[in-house]
């Protein structure tokens, strides 16, 4: 069960990972965030937003390797996935 846990919590890595490569595409396109608080992280912070984001995605994944429970660390990690499938529909409504 500990190997579920891990390839879980890896991948909710990789999915802040792709957010934010996906949301970099998006941003070259000329289109903006729409989540309000990245928002507001790259008003504040320029080129530097991806400090916040990085450090909200190292936070959830400290806290599902903190977890014991498989099943919430995967309902998490589903949810993680939501912003990184919204940003892949956006980019191919673009082409």
């Amino acid at each position: 069960m500990n190997w579920v846990k891990g390839l879980l919590v890896l991948l909710a890595l990789l999915l802040g990972y792709a957010d934010l490569e996906s949301t970099n595409v998006i941003l070259s396109l000329g289109l903006g965030e729409l989540n309000p608080f990245m928002h507001l992280a790259q008003t504040w912070f320029g080129v530097w937003w991806l400090v916040p984001k990085l450090g909200l995605t190292f936070v959830v994944t400290w806290l599902l390797w903190r977890s014991n429970n498989v099943y919430n660390i995967a309902l998490v990690v589903a949810f993680c996935s939501t912003p990184v499938l919204n940003n892949l529909v956006i980019i191919a409504g673009t082409n």
